[in-house]
């Protein structure tokens, strides 16, 4: 049994589906005994190969997110480490200036 097939989802298979779906509609009784097991088999493979066209696309796409994601990250944790050692140069450089100014009164 197929899932409801979606046209935008699934375009090289509509003819297939619709097919399989006529077969059902004009065998009521012999599609249980086999008489639409070929048109069957073959939406199956249909579906299949679509599966995969799908599959190796969003794996590329889902890469390419991973690649910016880990660049994004990247550039904020140089971010982070110039703000901390700036702040740190400016936290030495405030006690310098508060220590020359208790010294000197």
């Amino acid at each position: 049994m197929h899932p409801q097939l979606a046209d935008h989802l699934n375009p090289g298979c509509i003819d297939l589906a619709d097919k399989l779906m006529n077969c059902h509609a004009d065998h009521r009784w012999a599609k249980f005994l086999g008489k639409c097991n070929a048109v069957s088999e073959a939406l199956n493979k249909c579906l299949g190969a679509e599966f995969e066209v799908r599959r190796k696309q969003q794996l590329v796409e889902a890469r390419a997110r991973k690649a910016l994601f880990k660049e994004q990250m990247d550039r904020l944790k140089d971010d982070d480490a110039q703000q901390r050692a700036f702040e740190q140069q400016r936290a030495s450089g405030q006690q310098r200036a508060s220590g020359q100014q208790r010294g000197g009164a």
